[in-house]
This record gives C-alpha cells, sequence and structure tokens, in this order.
C-alpha cells in the first residue's frame, strides 16, 4: 500500500522537540558544553560522587504478610468466607442441634487455597527479585576518547552514550 504524499502531516520538528533537535553537531556540543571525546574518568567520578548512581529508586519488596493478606481476601475467599457465616448462623446459632461439619469444610477450603495461593505469589516475587539482580544493564559512553561499556547505572550528567542497535 502506498502512501499518498498528500496524506502525511506536515510536522513541525521545533514545535516538538524544540530547537536542539535542529541544531548542527557543532552548535550542540557548544550549547551543552559537551566535549566529543565524553568525560575524563575523574570528572566523571567526581560527578558520580556529588549526584549519585544513575538508578531509580525501587520500591521496598513487600513482606510475606502483605502477600498472605493478598491471597486471603481474594474473590473466591471472601465467596466462602460469606458461606462460612451464613452457615455459623443456619447451622448452629439457629439451630437448636449444632452441626460444625460443614463450616469446617469451608473453613478449610479457604484456608488451602489462601495457602497455595500465598506460597505460588511468595516464591515466584522472590524468583523475580533474584532475577532482576541477575540481569545488568550496560551502556557504551566515551570517556577520555574512548569507548567503554560500563552498568548503566554509573553514566552521569555529561557522559556521552554511543547508541547502536544490537
Amino acid at each position: 500500500m502506498a502512501i499518498n504524499q498528500n496524506d502525511k502531516e506536515d510536522i513541525n520538528v521545533i514545535k516538538f522537540y524544540g530547537k536542539e533537535a535542529t541544531l548542527s553537531k557543532k552548535d550542540f556540543l557548544a550549547t551543552f558544553k559537551i566535549n566529543e571525546k565524553g568525560l575524563s574518568n575523574s570528572v566523571a567520578t567526581q560527578k558520580l560522587n556529588k549526584y549519585g548512581n544513575n538508578e531509580i529508586k525501587q520500591a521496598k519488596p513487600k513482606k510475606w504478610y502483605n502477600y498472605f493478606f493478598a491471597s486471603l481476601f481474594t474473590p473466591f475467599n471472601l465467596i466462602l468466607i460469606g458461606i462460612a457465616f451464613i452457615l455459623y448462623y443456619t447451622d448452629v446459632y439457629i439451630s437448636s442441634n449444632p452441626n460444625y461439619t460443614s463450616i469446617l469444610v469451608v473453613v478449610t477450603l479457604v484456608l488451602v487455597s489462601t495457602f497455595l495461593d500465598f506460597f505460588q505469589e511468595y516464591r515466584s516475587n522472590k524468583a523475580a527479585e533474584k532475577l532482576k539482580e541477575l540481569v545488568a544493564t550496560t551502556v557504551t559512553v566515551v570517556r577520555s576518547g574512548k569507548e567503554i561499556s560500563m552498568p548503566i547505572k554509573n553514566i552521569v550528567l555529561g557522559d556521552v552514550v554511543i547508541l547502536s542497535a544490537r
């Protein structure tokens, strides 16, 4: 399917990306005071110490009881808990001959469902956390005129980053 030239929108680059997108390489480097050979290791270390690592703060991992309560209060378990209350009212409270058997069966179902869901959720989240620790994202930057590969958390403001498709 060919695209008709008349169907294309006129996009104002300056409006969307600012004047920086239209600067020449020389003007861009001069405007932002960037050295094409990159930062020196000492300047990069100073900036890393001053600004810290290039990381987004992660939320604290949930505690085990958060997973437990999330597993306990699923829609299925809430229905079973409601049934248990109704059974308590009909089989124990208003009955002349109390019978706890059906209540115990429903409570057992709630407990089994909760523990199965809890252990599955807890273990899968722990495994995902360990996997995050194993995955190391790296970036290629120019430092002191040389291209080097480093963890993304170690890049700093002013680094010249090499973009490539791999």
